[in-house]
Order: C-alpha cells, then structure tokens, then sequence
C-alpha cells in the first residue's frame, strides 16, 4: 500500500514533515490548528467497508466504535467514570456525557469518556483531566524507560533549542 514507507530506509528527500504546519515558527504562518475534540463519530467509523470487517449478518460488527466496547468489556477496561474516581476528579454527568438522551444508563465506555471529557470541560481544545493523565503518564513513564532521556539529565542541564528549533534545524 505505502512502498516507499516500509522497513528502515532513510526517508526519501521527498518526504518530509514540514514541521512549521504543526507548531507555531517565528516568520512563518500560524500552524494548522486540530479540529475540535468532541463525541461524534464519523460515518466512515460507523460503517467500515466490508473489505476490512469481513462479510457479517449482523450489522454492528460494521461499527469500529462497537468492536471498541466489545474490546474494551472483553480486556475489562474501567470506565471513564472510575478512572475519573481513582484520579480524584469529579466524573461526568450523565447528562455531560449525552447517554441519557440516548437511553444508556450505564458506566462510559473509557475511550468515549475522554472525547466527552474534552468536550464538556475544554470546550474541545484540550484533553480533559482523565485523558490529559492517562496520556502524560505514559509519556513520562516512556522517557523514565529511556536513560538517555532528558529526565535522566544532570540537574544543572538546560536546554539549548525550542521544539521547533530542534525539528526544523533552526
């Protein structure tokens, strides 16, 4: 499907990441902003091809958001409202979260807590509380794993280069 993408070439000239449409540069124009975070799924996730879900009476094995909670119950992920609990934050409603119009009266499926979560409590610009944790704490605990990473630098270091300046050679 992607030919000049597979094994550990060096990327071909070509292909590159133009870092200045993803984070704001100095003399360039204001980067891409992502579109807001909210609840709604797209229809393409609601109805997969069948090339791709394999042919199946029934209807819902079509929907990547079904095969997530039946993923989601089956590795028994908690919901969104217990981590919110063990995380010491208060959780969302159910009418923040939108299932009581829909006639759900259970626990949120994890990964739909945190795209309501973002909606509800940052208007969509951000991750909220639980999503922001969940996130960060996996970053952390990857550089944590790395000793070259720069939570293993000496307490005197500073940085020499923005973000920016690092990926665009600034």
């Amino acid at each position: 499907m992607f030919p000049d993408l597979i094994g550990f070439n060096p990327v071909p000239p070509g292909h590159h990441v133009e870092w200045t449409c993803l984070f704001d540069s100095d003399g360039r124009p204001t980067a891409a902003r992502a579109k807001k975070i909210d609840g709604r799924l797209v229809g393409a996730l609601i109805a997969l091809p069948v090339a791709l879900t394999g042919a199946s009476e029934v209807e819902e094995f079509h929907s990547l958001a079904f095969r997530d909670l039946e993923r989601g119950q089956g590795v028994g992920l908690p919901s969104g409202e217990a981590v919110a609990r063990r995380l010491g934050e208060s959780p969302l409603t159910g009418d923040e979260i939108g299932a009581v119009k829909a006639g759900w009266r259970g626990q949120t499926p994890l990964w739909y807590y945190i795209l309501r979560e973002a909606d509800v409590r940052c208007s969509g610009n951000r991750l909220g509380p639980v999503g922001a944790r969940i996130v960060g704490e996996v970053l952390v605990g990857l550089l944590d794993l790395d000793p070259a990473s720069v939570r293993h630098a000496p307490d005197n270091w500073e940085p020499k280069a923005s973000l920016i300046g690092l990926l665009t050679g600034a």
